[in-house]
């Protein structure tokens, strides 16, 4: 019904670049730029109507993106300047409650109470640690890496972890793949906390699957999916802010630090869920790094 504009020009309105979401069959509703008009002929007679619908699908997003990023650099200029501040009182807490706690004996409750001091500092300091990681500018050592050995090496890693927990691993990547320019460090640890994170969302088991593909324009495409517990439609939009999680035990800094991670390669990471049925993440890097080149050699 031409997007609800059929009243409004039927009574001889015209709509210039008005923005609105029109659904299309059973899509999703389209942000839009809709402009809308009637024609007429040099007698006056009606003769149609004419509609522009611009998709304004891309300019959102870029604006998301850019509303984003302001936040993270506000956030992550502050979050230095108080983790540095927390963490010079935060050791000398830790130095006293271990010189108080050896003044008692193995059976005291005074020394586990001591002992609760010295766990819950290490607590924190692993909190600080990580906000200050988020916080930095990310400096990446480049270098020419196989993707498909990188991938293979980080699933390796996490093996024990999956079987402990009943989960089953599947890893698969193309034969075709060329070598990629980036951290392998710092990519794996994005990787590491993607598979981790899909594992503590698999209470009861489940199947963790990873694999890697050549993409349309040449880019490599690495998914990561699991078969369990999903996340809700109105918490996508935030999986990546920091500080946002939806685990108990989370710091939700976990997610944000691997989109850092892969912006800082100049690639980037979508996800789609679906409530207990399962989370897929998928990562895009593009194969051409001589701008990342030049980016890395510019912050070391």
């Amino acid at each position: 019904h031409l997007c609800g504009l059929r009243e409004r020009l039927d009574k001889g309105q015209t709509i210039l670049e008005e923005e609105m979401e029109c659904a299309f069959g059973d899509g999703k509703p389209v942000p839009l730029s809709v402009s809308a008009s009637k024609i007429v002929n040099e007698e006056g007679d009606f003769v149609g109507n004419i509609v522009i619908l611009r998709d304004l699908g891309e300019v959102r997003s870029l604006q998301e993106e850019i509303r984003r990023k302001e936040k993270l650099a506000a956030v992550g200029s502050l979050a230095a300047g108080i983790a540095h501040e927390i963490r010079n009182p935060l050791s000398s807490i830790k130095g006293l409650a271990t010189y108080f706690g050896n003044k008692f004996a193995e059976t005291d409750e005074d020394k586990e109470s001591a002992g609760v001091m010295v766990r819950e500092v290490d607590r924190l300091n692993r909190v600080i640690s990580e906000l200050l990681e988020f916080a930095r500018p990310s400096e990446l050592k480049l270098k020419q890496a196989n993707i498909s050995q990188l991938l293979e090496h980080s699933v390796r890693l996490v093996q024990q972890d999956a079987k402990s927990n009943n989960i089953e691993l599947n890893f698969s990547a193309s034969d075709d793949l060329p070598s990629v320019l980036l951290d392998p460090d710092r990519f794996s640890q994005a990787l590491l906390n993607l598979y981790l994170n899909a594992i503590q969302a698999m209470d009861e088991g489940g199947v963790l699957s990873v694999k890697s593909t050549l993409g349309e324009e040449g880019e490599i495409k690495i998914e990561i999916a699991d078969t369990g517990r999903g996340i809700y439609p109105e918490d996508l939009n935030k999986i990546f802010d920091p500080y946002f999680t939806t685990k108990t035990k989370g710091t939700g800094l976990g997610l944000a630090i691997v989109h850092k991670i892969i912006e800082a390669h100049g690639g980037d990471i979508k996800i789609r869920s679906i409530p207990e049925k399962g989370t897929v993440f998928t990562i895009s890097i593009p194969v051409n790094g001589n701008e990342l080149s030049e980016r890395g050699d510019n912050e070391s």
